[in-house]
């Protein structure tokens, strides 16, 4: 029984190895077949299926099906307008009409008091070229425009052919655990076999998200905006706020008093014991000095002479 189960196991793992490198020839293959297909903008049919742990392997994109190039189209536009606040609403209204949506927004005010709008659209990679037309539209001109495009048609199959053959290995490695456990295998056959498909299955899952998210990048393009306005249709303003700039000089000058009294109050706490602290060594110092010098330059007592006798009569 021993013998058979690891006989099945070597089994399995060949024929996983085995279709591991027939994998990259087949995704060779198609891709051949796809260079050779005409190039369009139109999004791939999205890959359907669900994960191993939802109730049922996921569903390779059948290559049969898709013919056509996979691209992600991404592009920018800097748009000059008459009406910031109004264009910001007409480009969301139009990625509605479009099918496609507003991923992102951001707005400031510009010194001169008017807004200025960044936007990320997401449209339907098919509308992509209608959504730059209409945007041209809106702008009384166009100071920037820019494309990018990423060919994502090989690095769709790889992921395709690999995940066929992990959902192979995976169905190899449900057939051997059934099998176990209907011979009545022991128990750290079955955890090691249940061990391995878990991990198959991580990878199933992890590629199927892959292939997900490049789904999404195809079926809709980017579009990033930056709405500026027209300098001619910018207002006047003469910048002059008499009341704000009495308002900032006060507010200075109390900085300023501030920071003064800040210092004061440090000099005090701070420096001032430091200072004292470091003269009372120097002064002991100078004292013992002056006092040596005074010794050195002391003159030496004279010896007393004896009185002078009377001289005698």
């Amino acid at each position: 029984m021993k013998k058979l189960f690891f006989a099945l196991i070597v089994v399995v793992l060949v024929l996983s190895g085995c279709g591991a490198s027939r994998a990259p020839t087949a995704d060779m293959g198609s891709t051949q077949a796809v260079v050779e297909a005409p190039a369009a903008a139109a999004p791939a049919p999205e890959a359907k299926g669900s994960t191993a742990g939802g109730g049922g392997a996921p569903m390779v994109p059948d290559e049969k099906v898709v013919d056509a190039r996979m691209i992600v189209y991404n592009g920018n536009m800097t748009l000059i307008v008459k009406d910031t606040d109004a264009t910001a609403k007409d480009v969301e209204t139009l990625a509605k009409s479009l099918e496609g949506y507003v991923a992102n927004a951001n707005s400031f005010r510009d010194p001169s008091g008017v807004m200025i709008y960044n936007v990320t659209l997401r449209v339907p990679a098919s509308k992509f070229d209608a959504a730059r037309e209409a945007l041209r539209g809106m702008a009384v001109r166009v100071d920037n425009e820019s494309v990018n495009t990423d060919d994502v048609t090989d690095q769709y199959y790889d992921l395709a052919a690999r995940l066929k053959t992990l959902q192979a290995t995976e169905q190899q490695l449900l057939d051997l655990l059934q099998e176990t456990r209907e011979r009545g295998g022991k128990v750290e056959d079955i955890m090691s076999i249940y061990r391995e498909l878990v991990n198959v299955q991580s990878e199933i899952e992890s590629l199927q998200g892959q292939i997900n998210r490049l789904d999404k990048l195809v079926a809709l393009s980017t579009l990033t905006l930056n709405i500026q306005p027209d300098s001619l249709a910018t207002p006047i303003s003469t910048g002059w706020r008499p009341l704000e700039t009495l308002k900032n000089s006060i507010s200075a000058l109390l900085n300023v008093l501030r920071g003064l009294v800040d210092v004061f109050i440090y000099l005090i706490v701070v420096v001032l014991p430091v200072l004292l602290i470091l003269a009372i060594p120097v002064i002991l110092v100078v004292l013992v000095l002056r006092w040596i010098i005074r010794r050195l330059r002391k003159p030496a007592a004279k010896p007393q002479e004896p009185p002078a006798t009377a001289p005698k009569q």
